[in-house]
């Protein structure tokens, strides 16, 4: 298994500098035009933080999930402050057969110009969720899969039925570094600035 099901703990992710990354080649024309290629067409986001615990207890807390990690060889959750939760999201339009939905969630223009940027949505928070059918929140007539974000009914949602979420969400990230480059600046004070953190797709 290459991701650990646990979340870096809050208090070092709520200083994470990042957010969604795409890549796009752009060509310069003989003309001065430019042509303008996108190579992902999902995002991935990148986060960098500054890690300066000053008690010994948390320091010690930081080496274990690091050397859990093995650096770079396993994923591990992360809350994004900027981007982690979903309100009344619509998810899918029942077809009357299928019971299984993903999670998803739809970035959309304002004012509708631009297609919506669909983000699938695979580690959810546990406990965090409610389901709706045309609005009626649902109970015991379904499951969650915290870790891809499946939702499956007992039974199929009638044909046209609207199925919408809430929820919270983390994202599946690894560290970027198998070197942990700690500096101890005084006395049970250390520092690790500039750690970085690569979005896993899955």
């Amino acid at each position: 298994m290459s991701f650990h099901e646990i979340r870096l703990p809050t208090r070092i992710s709520y200083g994470a500098v990042g957010g969604p990354r795409f890549s796009t080649t752009i060509q310069l024309l003989n003309s001065g035009h430019e042509q303008r290629n996108i190579n992902w067409s999902v995002a991935r986001r990148e986060y960098t933080v500054d890690i300066s615990p000053s008690r010994a207890n948390e320091w010690e807390a930081l080496l274990s999930f690091f050397h859990a990690r093995r650096g770079r060889a396993y994923g591990f959750r992360l809350k994004d402050f900027s981007d982690y939760k979903i309100r009344n999201e619509k998810i899918a339009l029942a077809d009357g057969v299928s019971s299984r939905f993903q999670v998803q969630k739809n970035y959309q223009d304002s004012d509708g110009f631009a297609p919506g940027f669909i983000r699938i949505i695979n580690k959810i928070v546990p406990g965090s969720v409610t389901v709706f059918l045309d609005g009626v929140a649902q109970f015991g007539n379904w499951t969650i899969n915290d870790n891809t974000g499946s939702v499956e009914f007992n039974s199929p949602p009638a044909e046209g039925t609207e199925v919408s979420v809430n929820c919270e969400f983390d994202v599946p990230v690894r560290f970027d570094t198998d070197l942990m480059e700690a500096s101890i600046p005084g006395p049970d004070i250390h520092q690790w600035q500039s750690v970085k953190m690569i979005e896993i797709r899955q």
